[in-house]
């Protein structure tokens, strides 16, 4: 697993940051309403995430859709970008409708 690092051209006027690809991409395909739970894997501890639609993600619980207010801090985050995570540590993520979800692993 490769380490995230954030690249910038210095030659450009308005320089984009980007970044090295990983070496460790997990695909779901995440069913309606269908919860699933992934286990992050040894030695990482950065997740980006990208998916075909909306998805909702929990870090060490099963994630949920909101049927309504939730105002505890017990949310389920919607589509977030990226995380700190620790090996073993696990994401719950669910969809209100099919999707393809990735996640990209960094050390």
């Amino acid at each position: 697993m490769i380490k995230l690092t954030v690249s910038q051209d210095s030659n450009a006027k308005y320089p984009l940051p980007t970044i090295k690809p990983s070496d460790y991409v997990d695909a779901r395909v995440l069913g309606i309403t269908t919860a699933e739970v992934i286990t992050v894997p040894a030695e990482a501890c950065k997740v980006l995430f990208s998916c075909t639609g909306d998805f909702y993600a929990h870090h060490n619980a099963a994630a949920t859709i909101p049927a309504g207010d939730v105002t505890d801090g017990s949310a389920s985050a919607l589509n977030p970008t990226g995380w700190v995570v620790t090996a073993a540590d696990t994401i719950g993520v669910i969809s209100p409708a099919a999707c393809v979800l990735t996640l990209e692993f960094f050390v």
